[in-house]
């Protein structure tokens, strides 16, 4: 494992409890990564809560979570899409400006890349142009087969794959969440998150 991602430290006590006994931990291979989203709508990153909680974490990498689907934007962010691509640019380029390690994961990636491919991309092309280190392909859902990922897969890293890492996240939740990794890495991920329990 390269990254172990902790959890949401401003989410609860427990999380925080759960960073302060890393913090004194050393690994032979992994970097801890510390979760968190795009700042809130309508206020800048540096004054928003859940990435000053990021910046002060000793955790050197940041992982955040972004909207890539419209439909997210109309019915729980209620931000314009403009907005919604500040948000992600000024959210990444605050934490690499802090020095922190960015990967960037891209919300129902999947759902929204078949939905809307072009702003799907321009999201992604948001976070990697501000900094982040790696776009994270999430199937939320768990609902994608490995056709589909290995497609929306192939064109992101067609498109970002030689400036950025490009990772995916997939669930199990139809059952073929090994196999959507795999094709995932056969298209040209070279990243792969996993949920360990």
């Amino acid at each position: 494992f390269h990254f172990i991602e902790g959890g949401f430290p401003s989410s609860n006590p427990k999380e925080i409890e759960f960073f302060e006994a890393l913090a004194g931990e050393t690994f032979e291979n992994a970097a801890v990564a510390a979760f968190g989203m795009t700042r809130r709508k309508g206020i800048s990153a540096e004054d928003d809560e859940g990435l000053r909680v990021l910046v002060e974490s000793f955790a050197p990498v940041s992982t955040i979570v972004g909207k890539t689907w419209s439909l997210h934007l109309e019915k729980v962010t209620k931000v314009s899409r403009e907005e919604n691509l500040a948000m992600i640019s000024d959210s990444v380029a605050f934490l690499s400006s802090e020095g922190k390690r960015v990967l960037y994961d891209a919300e129902h990636f999947f759902d929204a890349y078949f939905d809307d491919p072009g702003y799907t991309m321009q999201c992604l092309a948001a976070a990697a142009e501000a900094g982040a280190e790696t776009l994270v392909l999430c199937d939320t859902n768990g609902a994608m087969m490995p056709s589909q990922v290995a497609a929306a897969t192939a064109a992101v890293f067609e498109r970002f794959g030689d400036a950025v890492r490009v990772g995916v996240h997939t669930h199990d939740d139809s059952g073929v969440g090994v196999a959507n990794s795999l094709a995932g890495v056969e298209a040209g991920a070279t990243h792969v998150q996993g949920t360990v329990n």
